[in-house]
């Protein structure tokens, strides 16, 4: 009989024991916003996957990558979606980050007039004032666009939530602008929208982390890809599902049907890859040769430690390609 309660208590006590055990979450902070651009994210909020990975994620939108950046290299943040020109200056810089995965990445980027029909190349904007956000992933674009048309521009800088008015009132010819301003472009101008369409470059989603992130809670790091990997899988198997997700964290802003309108723009896929690291380089060389760090210009070779991609590889080795 005492063989059988010796039995009973170990067995109630292991219980217990895992109970608890299933029961620790790790608190996460992350910076949010662009639930849009990488609905990976928007799924794992929406449908809670951060839960089925022992996490508590409390998501902080921003307006920009940039800020949320700024705020993860603060301390105030363990994450941080944002593109990727902004890792390029953290790495110049020697920041303590690591770029753990490319979530998405834009395939439509255009340049916005409200003038003749007809203009509908960048070499037609020869002698024109064109608005954009200096020192930006935009900037960096439309220079390279108008060095391969070999014409020459007036750049006025604008701040991003002011290039639309410009346009309206005429004070520039065209606009450089981050993709969530096109919307307000087209209802701005309304029949007068026109769009320069530009294949040469779009706009890399990724997630960032904390370097303290990386050396001290590595399986934290696993976790949060991980919701975000089971997130990715909803977004191919049932997108209805995604767009739903993706209204319902912008709380009905955007209808489904909105969202899978735009999300015919984008390529939704957690990578890390040779063409994004040698993209960080080319913006390296431009932002070297703009003046707005002083330095050598980075390499593959100087860039590359700020890319970890041991993580993404552990979950599906097939999504990292670097060389």
């Amino acid at each position: 009989m005492l063989h059988i309660f010796k039995n009973a208590f170990a067995g109630a006590a292991a219980s217990l024991l895992a109970s608890v055990a299933m029961a620790e979450t790790t608190a996460v902070t992350i910076g949010g916003g662009p639930y849009l651009d990488i609905p990976q994210l928007s799924v794992a909020m929406d449908k809670n996957l951060w839960a089925e990975n022992n996490l508590e994620a409390e998501v902080i939108p921003f307006r920009t990558g940039r800020s949320a950046f700024e705020a993860l290299l603060g301390g105030q943040l363990d994450f941080a979606f944002m593109a990727e020109f902004p890792a390029v200056i953290g790495a110049m810089q020697e920041q303590e980050f690591r770029v753990i995965a490319e979530m998405s990445q834009y395939t439509a980027t255009r340049i916005i007039h409200g003038g003749d029909p007809e203009i509908d190349t960048i070499a037609e904007l020869d002698g024109m004032k064109v608005g954009l956000t200096a020192g930006t992933n935009v900037n960096y674009m439309f220079e390279n666009e108008v060095a391969a048309a070999g014409i020459k521009v007036e750049i006025v800088s604008i701040g991003p939530p002011d290039i639309v008015p410009a346009l309206v009132r005429g004070d520039i010819d065209a606009g450089a602008m981050f993709p969530s301003f096109y919307a307000g472009a087209a209802e701005a101008l309304g029949d007068a929208y026109q769009e320069i369409p530009v294949d040469s470059y779009g706009t890399h989603f990724i997630l960032v982390a904390t370097q303290e992130m990386i050396e001290e809670s590595p399986d934290v790091v696993t976790a949060v890809l991980s919701a975000l990997y089971a997130g990715e899988q909803v977004v191919i198997s049932d997108p209805e599902a995604s767009h739903q997700s993706v209204s319902n964290v912008l709380g009905g802003t955007l209808s489904p049907a909105d969202v899978a309108s735009a999300s015919v723009n984008y390529a939704f896929k957690m990578q890390l890859n040779q063409e994004m690291l040698e993209l960080m380089v080319d913006e390296g060389e431009w932002i070297i040769g703009r003046g707005s760090i002083e330095g050598e210009p980075p390499t593959a070779e100087s860039i590359a430690p700020f890319i970890d991609g041991s993580f993404l590889a552990g979950i599906d080795a097939s999504r990292v390609t670097l060389e």
